[in-house]
């Protein structure tokens, strides 16, 4: 089994900023795959399906982004957990925007939202599909620039250019899920792959 997990904030106030980066790649895995997300757990909502053979679990936390670990707890507990099996997907502000990274465990960067996901179930052995955001453009080290820019809704010329970057994530999942991190990998982080 593989277990796809999408980083972000509930509600639909958050949906479409870059810190949701990673449900928003999630929503168009569940459309694409034909796997609902409508299963409500104690800290998420999932759906469980196949792609071909492989069976595939799509988490979605409804915490906010920092306590995101609860929710990979309740599901780490039931899934053997390596960099083969789980993968979280995640908005990353130290990449330009667009890019699009897979990595095999290590660090939490800085990112709260994997570092509650580490904190929470004990491991950094899982994969992770690194969409960045960028940082706003002037004011890349004023922090209260950075939260607005993560967390103010993108506008439709905005989601426009990035979908490009989300349809490569959504790729570079598949090929994880059918293939395994080492050949999604060399696949994904190739400059300008899709």
């Amino acid at each position: 089994m593989k277990l796809i997990i999408g980083l972000g904030n509930p509600g639909s106030r958050y949906r479409l900023t870059r810190h949701n980066f990673g449900q928003l790649v999630l929503e168009i895995l569940s459309e694409r795959w034909k796997i609902p997300l409508g299963i409500e757990g104690d800290f998420c909502i999932f759906g469980r399906g196949f792609l071909n053979t492989e069976e595939v679990v799509l988490v979605k936390p409804l915490t906010f982004m920092n306590a995101s670990g609860a929710a990979a707890a309740e599901w780490f507990n039931r899934v053997p957990v390596n960099t083969n099996t789980v993968l979280v997907i995640h908005d990353d502000l130290d990449l330009p925007e667009g890019d699009v990274r897979m990595k095999k465990g290590g660090g939490h960067g800085g990112h709260r939202g994997l570092m509650s996901v580490m904190a929470e179930t004990g491991t950094s052995d899982f994969s992770r599909v690194r969409i960045g955001t960028g940082r706003p453009p002037g004011r890349e080290r004023d922090r209260e620039a950075i939260v607005e820019w993560l967390l103010e809704p993108m506008d439709q010329e905005t989601l426009t250019r990035l979908e490009p970057a989300f349809l490569k994530a959504a790729k570079c999942i598949e090929d994880f899920v059918l293939y395994g991190i080492d050949r999604a990998m060399e696949h994904c982080n190739k400059r300008n792959s899709v």
